[in-house]
């Protein structure tokens, strides 16, 4: 399979539209969940992103690290990562050892009931609107892991294999999952604070992905927050992991980088249109996030060069 090929395989997986939404549909409307295995073995890095549906990963080897929101967590074989609906995240594999995993993303409303039941009110409308939150690590040392990675495999494989009448024993694992979670305090109510500071976030990175080909400047999306310019800052560091300036240029290199893939734009086009106004500053941030100059990049791409076949670009 050529590098082109490849990448676009990895980009399907994780692509988002222009609010950092993934635009993936998992499942169907009668059924809204879907199984997968993939690795971090193309892009060591999965890039910022978010979804209405929840998710849960199981690595099966390698190492790396996951950012929930304002959390960082170092991610290992035997993990299980619960990421709760629209939860801003992503994940880096460690290059020497690279991240493969298992993931069930599903919709909670599937297992929705009739108005006024108790699991619908206390549990999946909460989990559904951020305020309720789950405990996103659980670690083969954490309590009653061995019965709610049972659970993970058997959901897992249950889909997977579509048996007959699967979606009824479907619908009682999700239940005993949700059980085994609560019962254990896995599932705990959000406080305000972070309800409320996820959803400026998220506000900021969709504005940043509409307008990243403009200038960007600290205070215009400050403006945005309602909150001072060093709170907004700290907290955007907290839920991304970068400052406001690394994110931005960050998020238009990715963007230049399926132009260089995909298009004969040249090099200095391809700066402006991501919104640098400087060729020489973009191909020194280029360099140095990828270790290539993008005139490299670019020329290597159109020959399935062997060196980005196994770059991880």
């Amino acid at each position: 399979m050529s590098i082109i090929n490849k990448i676009t395989s990895i980009e399907q997986a994780v692509e988002v539209d222009e609010t950092l939404k993934e635009r993936s549909t998992h499942g169907s409307f009668e059924l809204p969940i879907e199984t997968y295995m993939d690795n971090c073995v193309i892009y060591h890095s999965l890039y910022t992103h978010w979804h209405e549906e929840m998710e849960i990963i199981y690595i099966e080897k390698g190492s790396g690290f996951a950012r929930l929101n304002a959390e960082t967590f170092r991610i290992k074989k035997g993990d299980l990562l619960f990421i709760n609906c629209n939860v801003v995240h992503n994940i880096k594999t460690d290059v020497m050892n690279t991240l493969y995993y298992k993931s069930i993303v599903f919709h909670p409303n599937f297992l929705l009931g009739q108005a006024g039941d108790r699991f619908q009110e206390r549990v999946v409308a909460p989990l559904m609107e951020n305020r309720l939150g789950i405990t996103p690590l659980i670690t083969p040392a954490d309590l009653h892991y061995g019965q709610i990675c049972g659970l993970f495999t058997q959901i897992y494989n249950c889909y997977s294999l579509k048996e007959p009448y699967y979606y009824v024993l479907l619908k009682s694992l999700f239940y005993s999952l949700f059980y085994e979670m609560m019962t254990d305090n896995y599932i705990i109510p959000s406080t305000p604070e972070q309800t409320k500071n996820l959803l400026v976030i998220r506000d900021v990175l969709d504005y940043i992905s509409q307008h990243y080909q403009e200038p960007l400047r600290a205070e215009e999306l400050t403006a945005r927050t309602n909150y001072s310019e060093s709170y907004f800052m700290k907290i955007f560091k907290q839920y991304t992991g970068k400052t406001l300036i690394s994110y931005i240029n960050d998020y238009r290199l990715e963007q230049a980088k399926s132009l260089l893939l995909y298009t004969d734009n040249s090099v200095t086009e391809i700066a402006l249109q991501v919104g640098f106004n400087s060729t020489s500053y973009f191909i020194k941030k280029f360099q140095e996030a990828n270790h290539i100059s993008p005139y490299k990049f670019k020329r290597a791409s159109g020959e399935h060069s062997e060196w980005l076949e196994q770059s991880g670009l």
